[in-house]
Parts: C-alpha cells; sequence; structure tokens
C-alpha cells in the first residue's frame, strides 16, 4: 500500500511538473532533463545523505528497518547486531547480484573477516579497490599474525582518518592499553552515515563505557 502511494505522488509530481514545463514553453528536451534532475535530488539524495554523511544514529536505524530486504543495506544492520544468518543471507544475496571483481572481492572479505576466516581475507583483499580499503583489511591482517609493526606501517598509509584511529584502537586494544576506547571514540566521531552506526554498535560490545554519540 506504501509502495502505490509512493508510486503515484511521483506520478502525480512528474505530471505537475511537465504541465508547468509546458505551460512555461520549456523545450521538451530541457523540461525533460530538469524534471530528471529533480527526481534525482527527491528520490536519492535523501538516501546517499543517510548512507554516507548522516551522524544521527536514530534516524541511520530507522532507515536500514526500512531498508531490510535490500541486502546491501541490511548487511550493515545484521553486522552491527552480529547476527549470523543474517550477515551470511545478505553476502549470499550481493554476490549474486554485483559479479565485479572488485565487488566480489570486498563482500568475500568482509563475510571472511566476520567468521574470523584469516586465510581467505589474505586471498581476497588483493582485489579489493580502492586502496584505503584493501590497506585497511591488509593491517588488520597483520595484526591478526601477530605482526603489528608492519600492521602499524600500513595504518599511517591510509588517508581516512576514521579508518586510521578504528585500526590504531583495535592495535591498543590487543596490547591492553587504556587508548583503545579514546582511539575508538575519535573513530566513531570522524565515520558518518553506515559506517558510523556499525562502529558504534560494535564498540557499545567492546567500551561499554564509551559516551553515547549525540544525535545532530
Amino acid at each position: 500500500m506504501i509502495w502505490n502511494i509512493r508510486n503515484f505522488v511521483i506520478f502525480a509530481f512528474v505530471i505537475l511538473m511537465w504541465m508547468i514545463m509546458d505551460h512555461l514553453h520549456v523545450n521538451n528536451v530541457l523540461a525533460f532533463v530538469i524534471i530528471f534532475i529533480l527526481m534525482f535530488l527527491i528520490l536519492y539524495v535523501p538516501i546517499l545523505f543517510t548512507v554516507l554523511w548522516d551522524s544521527n544514529l536514530k534516524r541511520i536505524e530507522k532507515f536500514l528497518m526500512s531498508n531490510k530486504s535490500k541486502p546491501e543495506y541490511h548487511l550493515f544492520y545484521a553486522l552491527a547486531h552480529e547476527i549470523d544468518e543474517e550477515v551470511e543471507d545478505s553476502i549470499r544475496l550481493l554476490l549474486q547480484k554485483y559479479k565485479g571483481i572488485h565487488k566480489q572481492a570486498l563482500y568475500k572479505t568482509v563475510f571472511a573477516f566476520y567468521k574470523k576466516e584469516i586465510l581467505t581475507v589474505k586471498e581476497e583483499i588483493e582485489f579489493i579497490k580502492p586502496l584505503a580499503y584493501k590497506n585497511y583489511y591488509r593491517a588488520i591482517v597483520c595484526m591478526e599474525e601477530g605482526n603489528n609493526a608492519e600492521a602499524l606501517k600500513i595504518i599511517h598509509e591510509i588517508p581516512t582518518p576514521w579508518m586510521r584511529n578504528a585500526l590504531l584502537s583495535e592495535l591498543e586494544l590487543k596490547s591492553n592499553h587504556h587508548a583503545a576506547a579514546e582511539l575508538a571514540q575519535q573513530a566513531l566521531h570522524q565515520s558518518k552515515g553506515l559506517q558510523k552506526y556499525v562502529l558504534f554498535k560494535t564498540y557499545q560490545r567492546k567500551f561499554p563505557e564509551m559516551k553515547p554519540v549525540k544525535a545532530r
């Protein structure tokens, strides 16, 4: 029912805009381009904002709950809450949907890392793009193998602040240093969108003392 109403609203909007463009004697091609841009802004900008830039965790969770049928979004919810069966189902659907070698490698790496299958992670990370994500998982592999010096070297090559601090937090955590929670808090503040949600839920388990993030 909700989907039908949404379709009707979109259809009505398009018709209304087309009538306005016709009344203003706008060229048909130009009218089509303007309507397309407006539809894109209305339909996709709010989604992109939530996925990439939002910092309001309640709003992000609401978005994830309303998009449970879409594996590219539901994977984040399943990972955040460590729901094994749903993580596996989401990865399976994504591997069926995206056949590109880099996408396949990323999803296989995420799943292997989730299951602590480090050998599989090592095999798949070589095909990951962009480089920041490849190095992120390379650093994790080094830490898992006890090569902290190499991990630290890789971490300092990663340009994304939240990635660096998240990895440094893991490094400190393995050494039982108190700085781990502070670095995790920094990573949380530097991240946005769906990644922020996953980090927050993960850190809730690792650092019960961590202060909740204020909604914006």
